[in-house]
Protein backbone atom coordinates (compact mmCIF):
# COMPACT_ATOMS: atom_id res chain seq x y z
CA UNK A 1 0.00 0.00 0.00
CA UNK A 2 1.41 3.38 -0.95
CA UNK A 3 1.55 6.58 1.11
CA UNK A 4 -1.49 8.05 -0.65
CA UNK A 5 -3.67 5.22 0.67
CA UNK A 6 -2.58 5.75 4.26
CA UNK A 7 -3.06 9.52 4.04
CA UNK A 8 -6.58 9.03 2.68
CA UNK A 9 -7.41 6.48 5.38
CA UNK A 10 -6.16 8.68 8.22
CA UNK A 11 -8.03 11.68 6.79
CA UNK A 12 -11.27 9.71 6.65
CA UNK A 13 -10.85 8.57 10.28
CA UNK A 14 -10.19 12.13 11.45
CA UNK A 15 -13.23 13.36 9.55
CA UNK A 16 -15.43 10.70 11.17
CA UNK A 17 -14.13 11.66 14.63
CA UNK A 18 -14.98 15.30 13.96
CA UNK A 19 -18.51 14.36 12.86
CA UNK A 20 -19.00 12.40 16.09
CA UNK A 21 -17.92 15.44 18.15
CA UNK A 22 -20.44 17.63 16.35
CA UNK A 23 -23.09 14.94 16.73
CA UNK A 24 -22.59 14.92 20.49
CA UNK A 25 -23.16 18.68 20.57
CA UNK A 26 -26.34 18.38 18.52
CA UNK A 27 -27.72 15.38 20.37
CA UNK A 28 -29.72 17.30 22.94
CA UNK A 29 -30.67 20.15 20.60
CA UNK A 30 -32.16 17.94 17.90
CA UNK A 31 -33.92 15.76 20.49
CA UNK A 32 -35.93 18.71 21.86
CA UNK A 33 -38.31 18.73 18.90
CA UNK A 34 -38.81 14.96 19.05
CA UNK A 35 -39.60 15.09 22.76
CA UNK A 36 -42.04 17.95 22.34
CA UNK A 37 -43.97 15.94 19.77
CA UNK A 38 -44.40 13.23 22.38
CA UNK A 39 -46.12 15.79 24.58
CA UNK A 40 -48.93 16.28 22.06
CA UNK A 41 -50.89 13.56 23.86
CA UNK A 42 -50.33 15.18 27.27
CA UNK A 43 -52.58 18.11 28.24
CA UNK A 44 -50.62 21.17 29.31
CA UNK A 45 -51.80 24.27 31.14
CA UNK A 46 -52.49 27.39 29.11
CA UNK A 47 -49.96 30.21 29.67
CA UNK A 48 -52.81 32.50 30.58
CA UNK A 49 -53.82 30.09 33.36
CA UNK A 50 -50.35 29.22 34.65
CA UNK A 51 -50.34 27.69 38.12
CA UNK A 52 -48.53 29.21 41.05
CA UNK A 53 -47.78 26.97 44.02
CA UNK A 54 -47.14 28.77 47.26
CA UNK A 55 -45.34 27.67 50.38
CA UNK A 56 -48.52 26.36 52.07
CA UNK A 57 -49.23 24.02 49.14
CA UNK A 58 -52.16 26.01 47.78
CA UNK A 59 -52.40 27.01 44.17
CA UNK A 60 -53.23 30.29 42.58
CA UNK A 61 -53.56 31.77 39.10
CA UNK A 62 -52.24 34.94 37.52
CA UNK A 63 -54.98 36.96 39.23
CA UNK A 64 -53.48 36.20 42.65
CA UNK A 65 -50.83 38.83 42.11
CA UNK A 66 -51.26 40.88 45.25
CA UNK A 67 -48.25 40.83 47.54
CA UNK A 68 -48.44 41.33 51.33
CA UNK A 69 -47.64 44.82 52.53
CA UNK A 70 -44.38 43.61 54.04
CA UNK A 71 -43.18 42.57 50.60
CA UNK A 72 -43.35 46.16 49.38
CA UNK A 73 -40.69 47.17 51.90
CA UNK A 74 -38.10 44.78 50.57
CA UNK A 75 -35.02 45.96 48.79
CA UNK A 76 -35.40 46.59 45.07
CA UNK A 77 -32.55 44.14 44.49
CA UNK A 78 -34.45 41.24 46.06
CA UNK A 79 -36.88 39.06 44.14
CA UNK A 80 -40.59 38.91 44.88
CA UNK A 81 -41.75 36.65 42.05
CA UNK A 82 -39.81 33.98 40.16
CA UNK A 83 -41.25 32.48 36.99
CA UNK A 84 -40.00 29.19 35.56
CA UNK A 85 -40.74 28.52 31.88
CA UNK A 86 -40.19 24.78 31.73
CA UNK A 87 -40.09 22.25 28.90
CA UNK A 88 -41.65 19.27 30.74
CA UNK A 89 -40.29 16.76 28.24
CA UNK A 90 -36.79 17.38 29.55
CA UNK A 91 -37.50 16.14 33.08
CA UNK A 92 -38.37 12.59 34.14
CA UNK A 93 -40.66 13.76 36.95
CA UNK A 94 -41.93 17.31 36.47
CA UNK A 95 -43.48 17.38 39.96
CA UNK A 96 -40.17 16.49 41.62
CA UNK A 97 -38.44 19.15 39.54
CA UNK A 98 -40.96 21.80 40.58
CA UNK A 99 -40.73 20.83 44.25
CA UNK A 100 -36.92 21.13 44.25
CA UNK A 101 -36.94 24.49 42.50
CA UNK A 102 -39.68 25.84 44.75
CA UNK A 103 -37.84 24.69 47.87
CA UNK A 104 -34.65 26.44 46.79
CA UNK A 105 -36.43 29.71 46.02
CA UNK A 106 -38.47 29.77 49.21
CA UNK A 107 -35.47 28.86 51.38
CA UNK A 108 -33.09 31.43 49.92
CA UNK A 109 -35.30 34.23 48.64
CA UNK A 110 -38.75 33.72 50.14
CA UNK A 111 -40.29 34.63 46.79
CA UNK A 112 -43.43 33.42 45.06
CA UNK A 113 -42.74 30.77 42.38
CA UNK A 114 -44.86 30.16 39.28
CA UNK A 115 -44.35 27.49 36.63
CA UNK A 116 -45.30 27.88 32.96
CA UNK A 117 -45.11 24.67 30.92
CA UNK A 118 -44.23 24.85 27.24
CA UNK A 119 -46.33 23.04 24.65
CA UNK A 120 -45.78 21.73 21.16
CA UNK A 121 -47.70 24.71 19.78
CA UNK A 122 -45.96 27.27 21.98
CA UNK A 123 -42.47 26.10 22.98
CA UNK A 124 -41.59 29.09 25.17
CA UNK A 125 -42.40 32.52 23.83
CA UNK A 126 -46.03 32.78 24.99
CA UNK A 127 -45.14 31.49 28.45
CA UNK A 128 -42.36 34.06 28.84
CA UNK A 129 -44.70 36.85 27.76
CA UNK A 130 -47.27 35.71 30.35
CA UNK A 131 -44.60 35.55 33.05
CA UNK A 132 -43.61 39.15 32.36
CA UNK A 133 -47.27 40.21 32.35
CA UNK A 134 -47.67 38.49 35.73
CA UNK A 135 -44.90 40.67 37.17
CA UNK A 136 -41.98 38.23 37.34
CA UNK A 137 -38.69 39.71 38.59
CA UNK A 138 -36.73 36.72 37.31
CA UNK A 139 -37.72 34.38 34.47
CA UNK A 140 -35.93 31.03 34.46
CA UNK A 141 -35.73 29.04 31.22
CA UNK A 142 -35.72 25.35 32.14
CA UNK A 143 -34.96 23.20 29.12
CA UNK A 144 -32.59 22.97 26.18
CA UNK A 145 -31.09 25.68 24.01
CA UNK A 146 -34.35 26.02 22.07
CA UNK A 147 -36.32 26.91 25.21
CA UNK A 148 -33.58 29.31 26.30
CA UNK A 149 -33.61 31.02 22.91
CA UNK A 150 -37.37 31.60 22.88
CA UNK A 151 -37.48 32.96 26.42
CA UNK A 152 -34.58 35.29 25.61
CA UNK A 153 -36.43 36.57 22.55
CA UNK A 154 -39.06 38.01 24.90
CA UNK A 155 -36.73 39.34 27.59
CA UNK A 156 -34.05 40.90 25.36
CA UNK A 157 -34.20 44.67 25.62
CA UNK A 158 -36.19 44.62 28.88
CA UNK A 159 -35.23 45.04 32.53
CA UNK A 160 -36.52 41.60 33.48
CA UNK A 161 -33.78 39.23 34.62
CA UNK A 162 -33.32 35.86 32.95
CA UNK A 163 -31.81 32.70 34.41
CA UNK A 164 -31.20 29.20 33.03
CA UNK A 165 -31.87 25.72 34.39
CA UNK A 166 -30.16 23.61 31.71
CA UNK A 167 -31.55 20.22 30.68
CA UNK A 168 -30.16 17.96 27.97
CA UNK A 169 -26.69 17.54 26.52
CA UNK A 170 -26.26 20.74 24.50
CA UNK A 171 -26.89 23.62 26.87
CA UNK A 172 -24.19 25.64 25.18
CA UNK A 173 -25.09 29.02 26.67
CA UNK A 174 -25.15 27.57 30.18
CA UNK A 175 -21.75 25.96 29.58
CA UNK A 176 -20.23 29.21 28.40
CA UNK A 177 -21.32 31.22 31.45
CA UNK A 178 -20.61 28.57 34.09
CA UNK A 179 -24.13 27.54 35.12
CA UNK A 180 -24.34 24.07 36.79
CA UNK A 181 -25.48 21.52 34.23
CA UNK A 182 -26.56 18.39 36.09
CA UNK A 183 -28.55 19.63 39.10
CA UNK A 184 -31.64 21.85 38.64
CA UNK A 185 -31.51 22.91 42.30
CA UNK A 186 -27.88 23.99 41.93
CA UNK A 187 -28.73 25.98 38.80
CA UNK A 188 -31.61 27.69 40.61
CA UNK A 189 -29.40 28.52 43.59
CA UNK A 190 -26.72 29.87 41.24
CA UNK A 191 -29.30 32.26 39.79
CA UNK A 192 -30.57 33.35 43.21
CA UNK A 193 -27.09 34.00 44.60
CA UNK A 194 -25.51 35.17 41.35
CA UNK A 195 -25.12 38.54 39.69
CA UNK A 196 -26.83 40.22 36.78
CA UNK A 197 -24.62 40.51 33.71
CA UNK A 198 -25.53 42.29 30.49
CA UNK A 199 -24.90 39.85 27.63
CA UNK A 200 -25.16 40.23 23.87
CA UNK A 201 -27.77 38.62 21.66
CA UNK A 202 -27.58 38.02 17.93
CA UNK A 203 -30.40 38.72 15.49
CA UNK A 204 -30.73 37.02 12.12
CA UNK A 205 -32.85 37.83 9.09
CA UNK A 206 -32.99 35.52 6.07
CA UNK A 207 -34.41 35.74 2.54
CA UNK A 208 -34.02 34.94 -1.13
CA UNK A 209 -32.89 38.45 -2.03
CA UNK A 210 -31.33 41.44 -0.26
CA UNK A 211 -34.68 43.21 0.06
CA UNK A 212 -36.42 40.06 1.33
CA UNK A 213 -33.73 39.51 3.96
CA UNK A 214 -33.79 43.09 5.22
CA UNK A 215 -37.60 43.07 5.49
CA UNK A 216 -37.85 39.60 7.09
CA UNK A 217 -38.74 39.03 10.72
CA UNK A 218 -35.62 38.99 12.84
CA UNK A 219 -34.93 35.88 14.91
CA UNK A 220 -32.75 35.67 17.96
CA UNK A 221 -29.74 33.45 18.55
CA UNK A 222 -27.58 33.26 21.66
CA UNK A 223 -25.02 30.61 20.75
CA UNK A 224 -24.31 29.90 17.08
CA UNK A 225 -26.28 30.49 13.90
CA UNK A 226 -25.14 29.29 10.52
CA UNK A 227 -25.90 28.16 7.02
CA UNK A 228 -24.68 25.31 4.89
CA UNK A 229 -23.23 22.04 6.13
CA UNK A 230 -23.94 22.52 9.85
CA UNK A 231 -27.63 23.18 9.19
CA UNK A 232 -27.76 20.31 6.68
CA UNK A 233 -26.37 17.93 9.29
CA UNK A 234 -29.30 18.77 11.57
CA UNK A 235 -31.90 18.70 8.81
CA UNK A 236 -30.62 15.53 7.12
CA UNK A 237 -30.86 13.36 10.20
CA UNK A 238 -33.76 10.91 9.82
CA UNK A 239 -36.25 10.99 12.70
CA UNK A 240 -36.96 7.26 12.43
CA UNK A 241 -33.27 6.43 12.50
CA UNK A 242 -32.81 8.64 15.56
CA UNK A 243 -35.49 6.61 17.37
CA UNK A 244 -33.75 3.35 16.46
CA UNK A 245 -30.09 4.16 17.05
CA UNK A 246 -30.06 7.47 18.92
CA UNK A 247 -27.42 10.13 18.38
CA UNK A 248 -25.40 7.90 16.02
CA UNK A 249 -27.98 8.81 13.37
CA UNK A 250 -26.38 12.26 13.20
CA UNK A 251 -23.26 10.65 11.74
CA UNK A 252 -25.18 9.61 8.63
CA UNK A 253 -26.65 13.09 8.26
CA UNK A 254 -23.15 14.45 8.77
CA UNK A 255 -21.68 12.21 6.08
CA UNK A 256 -24.15 13.59 3.54
CA UNK A 257 -23.23 17.13 4.53
CA UNK A 258 -19.53 16.25 4.49
CA UNK A 259 -19.58 15.11 0.88
CA UNK A 260 -21.47 18.16 -0.47
CA UNK A 261 -19.86 20.73 -2.70
CA UNK A 262 -18.70 24.19 -1.70
CA UNK A 263 -20.56 27.13 -3.16
CA UNK A 264 -19.68 30.75 -3.90
CA UNK A 265 -20.14 32.90 -0.81
CA UNK A 266 -19.67 36.65 -0.38
CA UNK A 267 -19.20 38.07 3.12
CA UNK A 268 -19.89 41.80 3.50
CA UNK A 269 -18.76 43.61 6.65
CA UNK A 270 -19.99 46.90 8.15
CA UNK A 271 -17.09 48.81 6.55
CA UNK A 272 -18.61 47.72 3.18
CA UNK A 273 -15.66 45.50 2.30
CA UNK A 274 -16.62 42.28 0.52
CA UNK A 275 -14.81 38.97 0.74
CA UNK A 276 -15.37 36.14 -1.74
CA UNK A 277 -15.04 32.50 -0.66
CA UNK A 278 -15.74 28.96 -1.72
CA UNK A 279 -17.46 27.59 1.37
CA UNK A 280 -19.45 24.67 2.72
CA UNK A 281 -20.54 26.42 5.90
CA UNK A 282 -20.69 29.88 7.47
CA UNK A 283 -20.96 30.04 11.26
CA UNK A 284 -21.90 33.11 13.32
CA UNK A 285 -20.77 32.71 16.92
CA UNK A 286 -21.95 34.66 19.94
CA UNK A 287 -20.14 32.16 22.19
CA UNK A 288 -17.44 29.72 21.18
CA UNK A 289 -17.09 26.94 23.76
CA UNK A 290 -18.46 23.44 22.99
CA UNK A 291 -18.79 20.39 25.28
CA UNK A 292 -15.57 18.69 26.29
CA UNK A 293 -13.67 21.97 26.46
CA UNK A 294 -13.52 22.27 22.67
CA UNK A 295 -13.30 25.92 21.62
CA UNK A 296 -14.75 26.40 18.16
CA UNK A 297 -14.51 30.20 18.15
CA UNK A 298 -11.87 31.57 20.54
CA UNK A 299 -12.84 35.22 19.98
CA UNK A 300 -16.59 34.71 20.44
CA UNK A 301 -17.45 36.02 23.90
CA UNK A 302 -20.95 36.91 24.96
CA UNK A 303 -20.23 40.43 26.16
CA UNK A 304 -17.85 41.90 23.59
CA UNK A 305 -20.45 43.31 21.20
CA UNK A 306 -19.11 41.22 18.32
CA UNK A 307 -19.82 38.01 16.43
CA UNK A 308 -17.06 35.69 15.33
CA UNK A 309 -17.74 34.61 11.74
CA UNK A 310 -16.12 31.40 10.50
CA UNK A 311 -16.20 30.65 6.77
CA UNK A 312 -15.01 27.12 6.03
CA UNK A 313 -14.73 25.15 2.81
CA UNK A 314 -13.37 21.70 1.99
CA UNK A 315 -13.22 19.00 -0.63
CA UNK A 316 -14.10 15.51 0.55
CA UNK A 317 -13.13 13.76 3.76
CA UNK A 318 -9.48 14.79 3.56
CA UNK A 319 -10.37 18.46 3.29
CA UNK A 320 -12.85 18.23 6.16
CA UNK A 321 -10.24 16.53 8.32
CA UNK A 322 -7.98 19.56 7.81
CA UNK A 323 -10.77 21.91 8.91
CA UNK A 324 -11.49 19.72 11.95
CA UNK A 325 -7.81 19.67 12.84
CA UNK A 326 -7.67 23.47 12.70
CA UNK A 327 -10.58 23.62 15.16
CA UNK A 328 -8.91 21.17 17.53
CA UNK A 329 -5.49 22.82 17.10
CA UNK A 330 -5.72 26.51 16.09
CA UNK A 331 -1.95 26.55 15.42
CA UNK A 332 -2.27 23.91 12.70
CA UNK A 333 -1.85 25.08 9.12
CA UNK A 334 -2.69 22.87 6.12
CA UNK A 335 0.30 21.78 4.02
CA UNK A 336 1.26 24.21 1.28
CA UNK A 337 2.29 21.53 -1.21
CA UNK A 338 -0.26 19.82 -3.45
CA UNK A 339 -3.80 20.98 -4.25
CA UNK A 340 -5.62 23.14 -1.72
CA UNK A 341 -8.48 21.08 -0.30
CA UNK A 342 -9.64 23.26 2.61
CA UNK A 343 -9.99 26.90 3.63
CA UNK A 344 -10.97 28.64 6.85
CA UNK A 345 -11.30 32.37 7.39
CA UNK A 346 -12.44 34.21 10.51
CA UNK A 347 -13.89 37.69 11.05
CA UNK A 348 -14.80 39.53 14.25
CA UNK A 349 -17.59 41.97 13.53
CA UNK A 350 -20.67 43.74 14.90
CA UNK A 351 -22.67 42.73 11.84
CA UNK A 352 -22.40 40.76 8.63
CA UNK A 353 -24.24 40.11 5.37
CA UNK A 354 -23.75 36.78 3.65
CA UNK A 355 -24.79 36.00 0.08
CA UNK A 356 -24.63 32.53 -1.45
CA UNK A 357 -24.89 31.47 -5.08
CA UNK A 358 -27.29 28.65 -4.20
CA UNK A 359 -29.93 28.37 -1.45
CA UNK A 360 -28.48 26.99 1.79
CA UNK A 361 -30.22 25.64 4.89
CA UNK A 362 -30.10 27.98 7.91
CA UNK A 363 -30.05 27.08 11.60
CA UNK A 364 -30.23 29.08 14.84
CA UNK A 365 -28.86 27.48 18.01
CA UNK A 366 -29.50 24.00 16.60
CA UNK A 367 -33.00 24.63 15.23
CA UNK A 368 -33.28 24.49 11.44
CA UNK A 369 -35.10 27.45 9.90
CA UNK A 370 -35.34 27.49 6.08
CA UNK A 371 -33.21 27.69 2.95
CA UNK A 372 -31.97 31.12 1.92
CA UNK A 373 -29.44 32.84 -0.29
CA UNK A 374 -29.12 35.99 1.85
CA UNK A 375 -28.69 36.40 5.59
CA UNK A 376 -28.19 39.54 7.64
CA UNK A 377 -26.85 39.23 11.19
CA UNK A 378 -26.39 41.92 13.82
CA UNK A 379 -25.44 42.06 17.50
CA UNK A 380 -27.49 43.76 20.19
CA UNK A 381 -24.81 44.50 22.83
CA UNK A 382 -25.78 43.94 26.45
CA UNK A 383 -29.45 43.46 25.55
CA UNK A 384 -30.14 40.56 27.91
CA UNK A 385 -29.96 40.82 31.72
CA UNK A 386 -28.68 37.34 32.53
CA UNK A 387 -28.18 35.92 36.03
CA UNK A 388 -24.80 34.16 36.17
CA UNK A 389 -22.99 32.43 39.06
CA UNK A 390 -20.70 34.45 41.30
CA UNK A 391 -17.72 32.39 40.14
CA UNK A 392 -18.53 32.76 36.44
CA UNK A 393 -15.63 33.85 34.24
CA UNK A 394 -17.84 36.75 33.11
CA UNK A 395 -17.95 38.15 36.64
CA UNK A 396 -14.26 37.50 37.25
CA UNK A 397 -13.25 39.18 33.98
CA UNK A 398 -15.42 42.19 34.77
CA UNK A 399 -13.83 42.47 38.22
CA UNK A 400 -10.34 42.21 36.73
CA UNK A 401 -11.13 44.76 34.04
CA UNK A 402 -10.48 42.23 31.27
CA UNK A 403 -14.07 41.85 30.11
CA UNK A 404 -15.68 43.72 27.24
Amino acid sequence: MDLTFWISLISAVLALMAIILVALVLKGQGRDREQLRALARRPAPSPSRATARTGDGTTGGADDAEEPDAEKDRSANRLRRVAVVVNPSKFKDIDVFQDRVREAVERIEGADVRFYETTIDDPGRGQAEQAVADGADLVMAAGGDGTVRLVASVLAGSDTRMGIIPAGTGNLLARNVGIPLEDPSAAMIAALTGQDHAVDVGWLRVGDSPSAAFSAERKIFLVIAGLGADAEMIGNTDEGMKKRIGWIAYIFGGLRALMGRSTDVVVELPDETRHAHKARTVLLGNVGKLPGGLVLMPDATIDNGRLEVVVAGWRGAAGFSQVATQVLNPNYRPPRFGPRISTMERYLTAGVRVTTAKPQMVQLDGDTDREATHIVATVDPGALRLRVPQDSDLIQDAADGTGA
